[in-house]
This record gives C-alpha cells, structure tokens and sequence, in this order.
C-alpha cells in the first residue's frame, strides 16, 4: 500500500543578499527567494536510518521537505518552516523527473 505525501505545510525558501557593514566585513540578509514565499510542501522529520547514513557521510539531515519542482534552489538558501530556518543540505529532483523536489535539511540553531 502506498501512502499520498500530501503538501499541507507552507515554507518558505530564503536566500542571501550581502551587505557590509561599518568594518567592511560581508553580512548577509536573508530574504524569500522571488517566487518561492509560502509554498506548498511536504514535511517530515529524518528517519534515524536517513539521519544516521546522512552522518556517516558528513551531512546533517533532521527534516525533508518536498515541493514542487523548480530550478532555482540551491544548497547555499535555506527553508524557513513554522518560524526556524534549515540549512539545506542536499536536494534531490527525484530521477531528473521534473514534477518533485526533495530538500534534506537541519535545524540552524
């Protein structure tokens, strides 16, 4: 039996601008991706098999989020989901199919 992975969770994915400031050090400012504020996903946290083999090669995954496919996401944004943002670490189009997109993600603390 499958299960319907329903995309009832707004993200948003966010990305960086960069300023200096009054040292001229680069500060970035986070701010929604055009096009990509309160999006539809799919949530749910890592399995420990998932979480597990994500560290055993040097990744952290503790959410997936899936979405609708589109090309301007990369591993450098971040998702913002109920208020905490997620590093992303790895996206996966799912077999270059062109429908999904598979975002594996950790909590920023």
């Amino acid at each position: 039996m499958t299960t319907t992975q329903k995309k009832d969770k707004k993200i948003t994915i966010i990305t960086a601008t960069w300023t200096e400031d009054e040292m001229g050090q680069r500060i970035p400012e986070w701010e929604p991706l055009h096009s990509a504020e309160n999006i539809w996903a799919y949530y749910r946290q890592a399995s420990a098999d998932e979480f597990f083999g994500a560290a055993a090669i040097k990744y952290k995954v503790e959410a997936i989020f899936k979405i609708r496919w589109r090309n301007d996401i990369d591993t450098t944004m971040k998702v913002r989901f109920r208020g905490i943002d997620y590093g992303i670490t790895r996206i996966d189009d799912f077999e270059g199919n062109k429908q999904d997109l598979v975002i594996y993600a950790y909590v920023i603390k």
